[in-house]
């Protein structure tokens, strides 16, 4: 395809050892109802060791550009790679084993026409769907393909015609693990047919428990960045004003909720666009993801010493509940704008507390004895201070959740 400058949308894919489920990514985005002319889309490998190197031959009828990183830096510096060869205004984050339904371009396009702070997420239409077998997928995921054949009649067919034996879990494990790679499960005129896609993909009744939550009051809420996470649409002019993405993050890291949390302090405009589809390719899991998660988590509350970054430590000692959430970060907003000046050692103590969860859990310890951890135990004189801040605010008798969180961090 020859180049022109009238692009307008980029599609920005990092991958990492995702092949051959990345050729089905970008096979799915051929089918897109807008003009291919107009649309490009950057595949980063990112040093990959499996046969991505191939999609360099890749003639799809789009603009494309593969890219191949001589080290691995991470999918945060990938995506910034694929910010500074981007021509398009419009910039679309995918990942690369990613299915997305035809008007995928068109949907996320129409909401950067008026806005300029735009991003625009996908809501409740999100799934996963095995395309291929794994000889590297877990019990757990074998199990979840056995379950999913029962009850699917189009996925088991598709199964059946991989799987010559009767399909027992037995033999399905089987089957899987003296496989010598990857074999596919979902065709291509699968993918052509959006219907039969579809109805192989596992659905979730309402993939983010917080955009169930917030539902009505999305718009208004302090933690709507909170469900930007992974897929999400974007100005390149805007994005490079928040700096693209945190590249510090080494392996799995929070990269998608930090970057949101810049755009959310830039006064982005978040927009959950219900008819976006995304359809997860499910792949082997990595062996170091809950270790690196760890240490990435404290290190983004490092960066961002704030209630609104640190109160997503609150999951680990208590049950998710983000109305409870909420309303501590708003009756903290009040408690700042009403004392200015006032119960900054309260406040800090908190951000304290809360650091110190994502600490221990980083060394591999409980989140308990939060109090003698940080070292308040030995300074009765600052700890009496803070505890005479807490019995004044608690007085005022509008900061109930606030107190509440305080209570539970320095007893737990």
């Amino acid at each position: 395809m020859s180049k022109n400058m009238e692009i307008e949308v980029t599609i920005i894919m990092p991958s990492y050892n995702r092949y051959p489920l990345n050729l089905l990514s970008l096979y799915a985005l051929e089918k897109q109802c807008f003009d291919l002319t107009k649309m490009e889309v950057i595949l980063i490998d990112d040093a990959s060791t499996d046969q991505t190197p191939k999609i360099k031959e890749y003639c799809p009828p789009y603009h494309f550009q593969y890219i191949r990183n001589s080290t691995n830096v991470g999918v945060a510096a990938s995506r910034n790679i694929g910010l500074r060869h981007a021509r398009g205004e419009i910039i679309i984050i995918l990942d690369a084993e990613t299915i997305v339904s035809p008007n995928y371009v068109t949907l996320n396009r129409q909401h950067h026409l008026t806005h300029e702070k735009s991003v625009v997420i996908a809501g409740s239409k999100r799934g996963r769907i095995y395309t291929f077998l794994s000889p590297d997928f877990n019990n757990n995921q074998i199990n979840a393909i056995y379950k999913w054949s029962e009850k699917n009649s189009l996925f088991n067919q598709r199964l059946k015609e991989v799987v010559s034996q009767e399909q027992t879990l037995s033999s399905l494990t089987t089957h899987i693990r003296l496989l010598q790679e990857p074999q596919q499960v979902v065709k291509r005129e699968d993918i052509d047919d959006i219907k039969n896609l579809c109805s192989m993909v596992k659905y979730r009744s309402y993939v983010h428990h917080l955009l169930k939550y917030l539902r009505e009051h999305f718009y208004s809420s302090p933690l709507r960045w909170m469900a930007c996470l992974g897929f999400l649409s974007i100005k390149r002019s805007f994005m490079e004003e928040v700096g693209g993405y945190e590249e510090n993050f080494q392996g799995w890291g929070p990269e998608d909720a930090e970057f949101a949390y810049r755009l959310y302090k830039a006064n982005a405009n978040f927009i959950i666009e219900e008819d976006l589809e995304t359809f997860h390719q499910e792949h082997p899991p990595s062996k170091t993801k809950e270790e690196d998660m760890n240490l990435n988590r404290l290190l983004f509350q490092l960066k961002h010493p704030v209630l609104d970054v640190s109160i997503r430590a609150l999951h680990s000692i208590h049950p998710t509940d983000y109305g409870l959430m909420e309303k501590i970060i708003l009756e903290h907003q009040s408690l700042t704008a009403s004392f200015p000046d006032e119960f900054h050692e309260f406040n800090q103590a908190i951000i304290t507390l809360l650091h110190q969860i994502r600490i221990n859990i980083a060394e591999n310890r409980p989140p308990v004895n939060l109090v003698q951890n940080t070292g308040f135990g030995d300074d009765s004189i600052a700890m009496e201070r803070i505890l005479i801040e807490r019995d004044h605010i608690q007085s005022c008798g509008k900061y109930n959740h606030l107190v509440w969180l305080f209570d539970k961090l320095s007893t737990i």
